[in-house]
């Protein structure tokens, strides 16, 4: 396993981690999938414990996954093992009472948030908690009064902000609101504005959405995806060409695979402290791990893939306005 340093925190975390999304079980938030089909309390403790044998010390939760669930999970799984692992969490998206999408990182919320965090987890403290959703930025200074005094207290170790958003992160920044940050980065997505700010402040990166969904697993580069009702991603990505994809396999190296050319491609860049994946099984993260045998992609191959990117980019970005256009009118007809 490789570790690398969680920006200015100094925490030292596995190049891979695991996520907890994918962990959680089914979830309905406004009458609408924002979950996946349900791998099993038992299948997850496994995978947590194997990962660990891996070498891999860093777990990602929410609040919201499975409403709940997955910290549950976690939490029972890292039963007296807490000492040997990194645990982020985030608050601020939340299932209310009637299945709505609640909304809210005021700060009078974040200590409930906190503690109820802490109950499922079974743990006194989260190393990393993060904002699940932009803070009102008239409210940041009272934000950080309210994460500054849970440090004290022992019950967080650093905060910061789950976004992708550059404008929320250079304020957060400057106020020196956000130590860690979680943002979406691939062979596909890439938002240099952020990394200047990870590099610019010495921020802790971690980078989710490394697979695109599952896109660039190369799973549906010749096949077209087959869904389960219940997993959120059924929405978009049963209509979406995923052929079109396909163009990267020359670049795969021989013996490897398209999930280790994907990750190794993220590796490389030194505000990639750890890629936080959503595999669903021991062995989606075995695979994973090859990234690590191969070396650092040559120039020449990463200027192919930085030209593939933006014209796959702009693909995937068309393809989405599309299907929320259809979506769109689809609902004022039925009115």
């Amino acid at each position: 396993m490789e570790y690398r340093t969680l920006g200015r925190t100094a925490l030292e975390v596995s190049a891979i981690g695991i996520g907890a999304w994918q962990l959680s079980g089914p979830l309905t938030l406004d009458g609408k999938d924002d979950g996946f089909p349900d791998v099993g309390q038992d299948e997850v403790i496994r995978l947590i414990h194997g990962c660990e044998d891996l070498g891999i010390n860093f777990i990602d939760a929410a609040e919201i996954y499975g409403a709940g669930e997955g910290e549950r999970r976690a939490g029972q799984a890292l039963q007296g093992r807490r000492e040997k692992w990194i645990i982020s969490s985030k608050f601020g998206l939340r299932q209310g009472v009637r299945g709505e999408r609640i909304v809210d990182v005021s700060p009078h919320t974040i200590q409930t948030s906190l503690e109820g965090s802490l109950k499922r987890l079974q743990t006194d403290y989260v190393d990393i908690y993060l904002f699940h959703a932009p803070p009102n930025q008239l409210l940041i200074d009272e934000s950080k009064a309210v994460l500054d005094n849970l440090k004290q207290q022992g019950k967080l170790r650093f905060y910061g902000i789950s976004t992708n958003d550059e404008n929320i992160l250079r304020q957060l920044a400057e106020s020196s609101s956000v130590d860690v940050v979680m943002f979406s980065q691939s062979l596909v997505t890439y938002l240099p504005e952020v990394l200047n700010i990870i590099k610019q402040y010495n921020l802790g990166g971690l980078v989710r959405g490394a697979l695109q969904g599952g896109l660039l697993s190369g799973k549906y580069f010749h096949t077209k995806p087959s869904l389960a009702q219940e997993d959120i991603r059924r929405s978009w990505m049963s209509t979406l060409r995923t052929e079109k994809y396909s163009v990267l396999e020359k670049y795969i190296p021989e013996g490897s695979s398209m999930v280790a050319l994907a990750l190794r491609y993220l590796l490389d860049f030194d505000t990639t402290h750890t890629i936080v994946l959503g595999g669903k099984s021991l062995e989606d993260y075995q695979a994973a791990l090859r990234a690590l045998d191969l070396p650092p992609l040559e120039p020449e191959t990463k200027a192919a893939l930085e030209t593939l990117r933006h014209k796959l980019q702009g693909f995937y970005w068309r393809s989405q306005f599309k299907q929320k256009a259809v979506a769109k009118l689809k609902k004022l007809l039925v009115r």
